[in-house]
């Protein structure tokens, strides 16, 4: 923890309290005023972070394997569109606005809490960073969501095969068909797409397919009970080239050629 916080910290501050935040083991519930954090890989832009939340698991995992980060190809190319689904508080945005300056990066995220967290994070990128407060869904409409006290990154929409009545928060739902033609139609381009959706991943890419012919190249974390081969398969359909994530194994990457 001391030797992640020290490369991942901008200063002395922020180290002791990464620290002190992994610490605590079990997140039941945000205590506190947001806490903030300056952090070399966004060169010590300050982001804050909820105390007693998954928050600070957040930035481990963005910031020491990255895995929302997209192939080398696409990032020696520089990309100019790119698509963060489950976006959460905006830290993978940041990582990728600073990584890619010139890129619009458009994020969608369910819950209202982390949307407005997220689009504080983001307010130092302006108009580059946009947080859509929405569910990704194969249709547009209106989906309902598990959410559990302290656990912030795993929000996950309610499908009708695992809960049929409306139990929760209610919240949006846009389909990836209605982001495109916000972006332009069907002849826009997506250089990446970034897919963290806690297992509404299967359906959009089994689902209302139409957008996969607008976008280059994508990275899919899988959440059972789908499984990696599953998405292999699903996104070689697509059209793409399929492989398991060095970073990440529990990630698919998906290349158009």
């Amino acid at each position: 923890m001391a030797w992640g916080a020290a490369r991942v910290a901008a200063d002395s501050e922020t180290a002791a309290r990464m620290r002190a935040l992994g610490r605590v083991r079990e997140h039941s519930g945000q205590m506190g005023d947001p806490v903030e954090l300056r952090l070399k890989p966004l060169g010590g832009t300050p982001v804050a972070v909820r105390p007693g939340t998954a928050d600070v698991d957040t930035v481990w995992a963005a910031f020491m394997r990255g895995p929302h980060r997209p192939p080398e190809h696409v990032a020696r190319a520089g990309p100019r569109l790119i698509w963060d689904l489950g976006c959460n508080i905006g830290l993978t945005m940041a990582d990728l606005a600073v990584r890619f300056p010139d890129a619009e990066i458009v994020g969608v995220e369910l819950d209202e809490a982390n949307v407005r967290l997220a689009r504080a994070n983001l307010a130092p990128w302006g108009e580059r960073c946009r947080v859509i407060h929405a569910a990704v869904w194969p249709e547009d409409g209106e989906v309902w969501y598990h959410s559990w006290a302290g656990a912030t990154s795993g929000y996950r929409v309610a499908t009708p095969e695992r809960q049929a009545t409306r139990e929760g928060p209610v919240v949006p739902a846009v389909s990836l068909l209605s982001l495109l033609a916000a972006e332009g139609g069907e002849d826009h381009w997506v250089d990446y797409v970034k897919v963290d959706v806690e297992g509404a991943e299967a359906h959009l890419l089994r689902e209302n397919t139409g957008w996969a012919d607008g976008v280059g190249a994508l990275k899919v974390e899988v959440h059972q009970p789908y499984t990696v081969d599953e998405c292999l398969a699903d996104v070689r359909a697509l059209g793409f080239a399929a492989s398991r994530d060095s970073r990440h194994p529990a990630c698919v990457v998906g290349v158009r050629s």
